[in-house]
């Protein structure tokens, strides 16, 4: 067992005692120790999980985030064996989010109920941080107790379940990431020979995977093949564990191709995507790398606050063991990939944005949420095995001081760009949630770079008062208290940030979504031709509630050509007093106006 440790040799002592699984639990928790107690919690804890998070989505019955719902769904639906569909803006996204929820497609024929169903694949999806984020605390050499309540509050953080609440792949990518780490440490850590190439299997194919689910995991993979490389070169690891660890991310690279592939051929005028080639092109700009450094200053910034402080807490404590030989070489690897993912995904995330005038784009939250958990679970083994109220309050400065200079950057070079971008809170959850914090007005509808950092390190001086009470001799205890705390508090942010964005948004979108099939008379096995003209939500959310037949989008208002195939034509209505059949004025033989949808400003064509 590999322990992190952050303790003076002098109390090398206390650290074992607390550390030591075995000696904490006769002292303090033995009834941890029966054979029963924690697979019996971690079952109790996932399925309660699992049903907190369904009871936040009664009200999910459609997807409402596009199109990048649409384009997963539509991916999952071809993969479940229904008919192809138009995918929105021809591009093709990595399929292995998709090829987990397409299940649902092969159950029912009904959108509503796969959305359903989806929502619970979602579920049981994420909550496998539970007992991922117990074992991986456990190989740091933190005792059951409080790896159990640090597991809770893992699975518990709005930047883990909010996007559980729609059909993205961010829902699998941080028990991915967490896997993907734990496979790497296990690697590196001393063992047999089987043992860790077990784990090195598990580290290249749970990076293999990321790649398999968004590009993201492009850093990932890279990073990976990196870290294995120099291992065969200066004998890290067992040289056949290195190899077949390897070998799984060439395997899971190449599945990654064949998926894009086979996809393509499915979709008619589908293209790769070209995230990828966005990057490389903007970091080759030198007159956007102002706006790339402000954007990463801005990414950094929200991960710090969107983790309480704690992810800066992490980073510190990460860089500090890349350059101190008191680690162990597997700590020092897992802090290396760590420090140097956070570093990649925002300097991606930075550059491959494109220029759409929101607030959120300089500061986003969903690239690195991934990464949210796994920073969070190395601060609590931090504070868990730290000794020395000296070295608890310079952690938790070098923590804020991290925290308050990238604010500080933000403000000055973004000062412009925030006043005169737009605020989508979509896009803000967890900023938005601490900013409303600050008053009793429980606002909303604004975005607070400083209200927000305030908040954040509020809840991180809470964590570090509450280590600081238990001192050297109860500091699992104290730590128990802190993941304690952190999962309360998690679990109410999560519920907030539902009731404030998740749900109004579900209510704002219903019109564009089921109301609009409904209205426009759409019925099951009718195939869909939409003019590119249409309102481009309806036109995405249209090719996952059209699940049994297909929709195409073409320039009928140009004279573009109609799918034989097609029954529907949805055409806009540029003038809301003109006649409905002013919205095809050349339309083809054996076509009539099926109903006029004025509140849309659309018309249903029929054919025969």
């Amino acid at each position: 067992m590999t322990q992190l440790t952050l303790s003076d040799p002098a109390g090398a002592e206390d650290a074992r005692c607390a550390g030591d699984p075995s000696a904490d639990s006769r002292t303090r928790a033995g009834w941890w120790q029966a054979r029963w107690v924690v697979p019996s919690a971690l079952a109790v804890g996932y399925v309660l999980n699992v049903l907190f998070r369904l009871s936040l989505v009664t009200d999910q019955d459609y997807p409402t985030v596009s199109p990048d719902e649409q384009m997963y769904l539509v991916m999952a639906r071809i993969m479940a064996g229904r008919p192809t569909t138009a995918i929105h803006g021809d591009q093709i996204i990595p399929g292995g989010y998709s090829l987990l929820i397409s299940p649902a497609m092969r159950l029912t024929q009904d959108p509503v109920h796969a959305y359903h169903l989806i929502m619970g694949i979602n579920a049981l999806i994420s909550c496998l941080m539970l007992p991922v984020a117990y074992w991986a605390l456990r190989r740091l050499n933190i005792s059951r107790p409080v790896s159990y309540a640090a597991a809770l509050a893992a699975v518990m953080l709005p930047t883990v379940l909010f996007y559980t609440q729609y059909a993205m792949a961010d829902t699998p990518l941080p028990v991915l990431v967490l896997l993907w780490l734990t496979g790497v440490h296990g690697l590196f850590s001393e063992g047999s020979g089987r043992r860790r190439i077990w784990f090195g299997l598990l580290a290249g194919l749970a990076a293999g995977y990321c790649l398999l689910t968004h590009d993201r995991g492009g850093v990932i993979i890279a990073l990976t093949a990196v870290v294995l490389l120099v291992a065969l070169a200066f004998n890290w690891a067992p040289r056949m564990a290195s190899a077949l660890a390897l070998a799984a991310l060439a395997v899971m690279f190449v599945v990654k191709q064949l998926m894009t592939a086979w996809l393509m051929s499915r979709i008619d005028g589908a293209l790769p995507s070209e995230v990828g080639n966005a990057v490389f092109e903007t970091l080759a700009n030198s007159q956007l790398m102002r706006r790339t450094f402000m954007r990463a200053t801005g990414h950094l910034w929200y991960f710090m606050t969107s983790t309480w402080g704690l992810g800066a807490l992490a980073l510190v404590v990460c860089v500090y063991a890349l350059f101190s030989k008191r680690f162990s070489l597997a700590n020092r690897v897992t802090a290396f990939l760590m420090v140097a993912l956070l570093g990649g995904i925002t300097l991606a995330a930075a550059a491959g944005l494109p220029a759409d005038g929101r607030i959120d784009t300089i500061t986003y939250a969903r690239y690195l949420s991934p990464l949210a958990a796994v920073y969070v679970l190395v601060a609590v083994a931090a504070l868990y095995h730290v000794r020395g109220w000296k070295k608890i309050v310079a952690l938790g400065t070098a923590a804020s001081g991290v925290t308050l200079a990238l604010m500080a950057v933000l403000v000055h070079m973004a000062a412009k760009e925030l006043h005169e971008s737009y605020f989508v809170v979509w896009g803000l959850p967890d900023a938005t949630f601490l900013s409303s914090l600050w008053t009793a007005e429980d606002n909303w509808g604004s975005f607070h770079a400083g209200r927000t950092t305030v908040v954040a390190l509020i809840v991180l001086a809470v964590v570090l008062l509450l280590r600081l009470l238990g001192g050297n001799r109860r500091a699992a205890l104290a730590t128990g208290a802190v993941a304690v705390s952190l999962a309360v508090f998690a679990g109410v942010g999560s519920v907030a940030v539902t009731d404030h964005i998740t749900k109004p948004r579900t209510r704002w979108a219903e019109r564009i979504a089921t109301g609009f099939v409904q209205e426009a008379g759409i019925r099951p096995g009718d195939w869909v031709v939409m003019d590119d003209g249409l309102v481009w939500e309806i036109r995405a959310t249209l090719t996952f509630l059209v699940l049994d037949g297909r929709v195409w989008s073409r320039a009928l208002s140009k004279n573009g050509a109609v799918p034989a195939e097609a029954n529907v034509a949805v055409l806009p209505l540029s003038d809301e007093k003109a006649p409905a059949t002013d919205s095809w004025r050349d339309a083809p033989p054996g076509w009539h106006v099926d109903r006029d949808v004025r509140e849309h400003r659309c018309v249903i064509w029929r054919r025969g």
